[in-house]
């Protein structure tokens, strides 16, 4: 008897673990993930002008590839904080922490920078152009609080060596440096990233707030500066030791 008792508990045990797996499985293919003791449809998490062929991971785990419309899309994420990495060969890897919601589709736009900025860039001979760059470097002012870089609800602008971002909802000191910042401006017509100069480096800075900080250099040399092209969005102008220089972003 005691046989065939266990035998039955060991059947049953079996089908539990089968109809369990089964279960999870469903689950995951129709996008529903546990949370806490409930059961709830995951987020969506849509990645937007994002370098094609970029491989995703969502939580340290390789969750799949952007597509070469520049498009990714992930479903099924667990609700709460989430990380994430965009990784290309030829471009920085983005790293930002969002918030993934049962059944909503949260999208994001990458920040992703060449590694290797010579290809794009130009020196410039010519007179006229030299002179459009010149002019675009005398003409620039630093944004204040008083007279900040503004883009939809974001609000950028330097003290001293700092640059401070006010949300709409919050103050935040986003980058301090132990040199001036010669140079902020607007990442092309983006309004969640800029452009800085300092030191050595010009660099691109993303303006999300997360437990790691994007900044991506574009350049290094002397002393640069740089400003944006008002003619051509994605394009700067950089002028380091009595050279001008054109980098496509």
């Amino acid at each position: 008897m005691k046989k065939v008792t266990r035998k039955k508990y060991i059947l049953a045990g079996g089908i539990t673990v089968a109809i369990l797996v089964l279960l999870f499985g469903v689950m995951d293919q129709s996008g529903y993930v546990l949370s806490g003791p409930y059961i709830v449809k995951g987020g969506t998490l849509v990645l937007e002008e994002t370098q094609p062929n970029s491989e995703v991971f969502i939580d340290n785990r390789r969750t799949g590839e952007v597509t070469v419309d520049g498009i990714g899309s992930f479903d099924g994420l667990k609700p709460g904080t989430r990380s994430i990495i965009v990784a290309h060969p030829d471009f920085w890897p983005w790293i930002l922490d969002f918030q993934a919601y049962p059944g909503q589709v949260t999208t994001l736009r990458p920040l992703q920078v060449r590694r290797e900025q010579s290809d794009a860039s130009i020196t410039i001979t010519e007179p006229a152009n030299k002179k459009v760059a010149e002019s675009a470097l005398v003409q620039y002012r630093e944004p204040t609080r008083f007279q900040p870089l503004a883009r939809g609800n974001l609000r950028v602008w330097i003290e001293g060596a700092t640059i401070f971002l006010h949300t709409g909802e919050e103050f935040v000191e986003l980058y301090s440096s132990t040199d001036p910042i010669r140079n902020i401006f607007w990442y092309g017509d983006r309004e969640d990233a800029v452009i800085v100069a300092s030191q050595d480096t010009v660099f691109a800075l993303d303006l999300r707030v997360s437990r790691v900080q994007n900044f991506f250099p574009i350049y290094r040399g002397v002393a640069p500066e740089a400003v944006a092209d008002p003619t051509q969005p994605r394009r700067i102008f950089i002028r380091d030791a009595r050279e001008y220089l054109a980098i496509d972003l």
